[in-house]
């Protein structure tokens, strides 16, 4: 490991004294005598004259950078966090400044003026996940060391280079599968952990019946705002089944080169429409504003979301990440029980590929995705209104975790998970520092 001074630029152009570290890993940790990978960090130095174990930052996606995380939006709670310990901002293996092939893409899309449905969407992507697979193997990347298992590793080899006994992490979605990965295989190295907007170990495929309750809970929130009629179901369920009688052609001009497309919306489009609106309330409260239109028989309002719905790109980290992770037997057939008779469908899990999908994934297997026991102190925080990790998946942990607490925030979605409400850090440096902290629902003002 090699640690140089370092002055952290902020985004809004604030500056901070940091460390700029290198850690080389094992490319694959059973064979340490192979290849080997480079890692970079930034440390942000404690200013506690005691201080904790360090906190390590777990990003999201999988693909996030914890690097830009810490330049963009979360500046302040790194540097808020230095009154525990020293805060690392991890680019996890295949990210950020860690990612020794940035330039490998490989895109995929469906045509706009065919109507696309599940099965559509899922062969596309996984005939690119094949092109992907071959071409980026053909050019030296090992894929299958792009795993949860080898980057917890990584974390472990970190640990040991800072010479710390343990590590506190801090993790965000998938860098809280990344996290219980850790403290399912060293949990005697983590002193304490922050999961918020929680992954756990078999929740990489994401269950249609979380939306659905979503959906229920929405429909409660604008009653209770005064909207009458049918209610929020009742008005997409009418929408889909217009759909499935003629599916709505939409004519527009790219504003990037002009080209004019013609998009025939399907129901499998509005359909996930719908659910990447779930994400967070403040983009669902767009989404609603659409309605009308909708009902009126006027798509053209849905043209932003082409792109997302029908173009996307593969990124050979996340792409062997979440195959790896893939599902479980179980878990599986719930989620096709749920899909067939929920409103939104299979559109939770838009193109989902598992380690057959790509050559050179190995499926981490049930060893992976079964049980967690540990009594670590977990603070579990979950957003009432977030629609990619349901607070069902923080409680699914609680029973093998027999120093949990859970901050439910009510009203807030993914994207609010640390900044929505100041007593968010207030209760995250609470318990970094030691202190008892209760189960507990704050409710969170609504941000429109």
């Amino acid at each position: 490991m090699e640690l140089q001074p370092h002055t952290f630029q902020a985004r809004d152009g604030r500056a901070v004294h940091a460390e700029q570290g290198t850690l080389t890993v094992p490319l694959r940790h059973a064979r340490p005598e192979g290849p080997g990978l480079t890692l970079r960090f930034v440390r942000f130095k404690s200013t506690n004259p005691s201080p904790a174990a360090p906190i390590v930052y777990l990003s999201g996606g999988p693909g996030g950078s914890g690097i830009d995380t810490a330049r963009h939006g979360r500046f302040e709670l790194f540097l808020a966090l230095r009154e525990v310990a020293d805060v690392i901002a991890l680019d996890q293996r295949g990210t950020g400044e860690s990612n020794a092939h940035p330039e490998l893409v490989q895109r995929w899309a469906v045509p706009l003026e065919q109507p696309m449905d599940e099965a559509l969407l899922s062969a596309t992507v996984k005939k690119a996940a094949a092109e992907a697979s071959r071409t980026w193997t053909a050019a030296g990347v090992d894929l299958g060391a792009y795993t949860t298992m080898e980057s917890a590793e990584d974390l472990e080899v970190l640990r040991k280079a800072l010479g710390a006994p343990k590590l506190n992490l801090w993790g965000i979605s998938y860098g809280t599968h990344l996290g219980l990965a850790y403290l399912r295989r060293h949990p005697q190295q983590v002193d304490r952990i922050i999961l918020a907007g929680v992954e756990g170990p078999d929740d990489t495929w994401k269950r249609p019946a979380h939306a659905e309750a979503l959906l229920d809970r929405w429909a409660a929130v604008l009653r209770a705002e005064g909207e009458r009629g049918p209610g929020l179901k009742a008005r997409l369920a009418k929408l889909l089944k217009s759909l499935r009688r003629e599916p709505r052609v939409v004519e527009f001009t790219d504003p990037e080169n002009g080209e004019r497309h013609t998009w025939k919306v399907s129901p499998f489009d509005l359909q996930c429409a719908t659910f990447e609106s779930l994400r967070d309330p403040a983009i669902f409260r767009r989404f609603l504003a659409l309605l009308p239109a909708l009902e009126a028989g006027d798509y053209t309002p849905m043209v932003p979301f082409a792109g997302m719905l029908r173009d996307g790109v593969l990124r050979p980290m996340p792409l062997a990440m979440d195959a790896a992770s893939g599902v479980s037997p179980a878990r599986y057939a719930l989620i096709k029980r749920e899909a067939s008779r929920a409103l939104l469908g299979g559109s939770v899990n838009p193109g989902p590929l598992r380690a057959g999908d790509v050559a050179g994934v190995s499926d981490l297997g049930e060893s992976f995705r079964g049980p967690l026991k540990a009594a670590v102190p977990v603070l579990l925080i979950s957003g009432t209104l977030d629609g990619r990790t349901s607070p069902d998946n923080a409680e699914s942990l609680r029973p093998g975790l027999s120093q949990a607490v859970h901050l439910v925030l009510e009203g807030a979605g993914h994207d609010g998970l640390f900044q929505s409400d100041p007593r968010i850090l207030e209760r995250m440096k609470a318990f970094m520092k030691g202190e008892t902290l209760r189960d507990e629902r704050l409710r969170i003002e609504a941000k429109r």
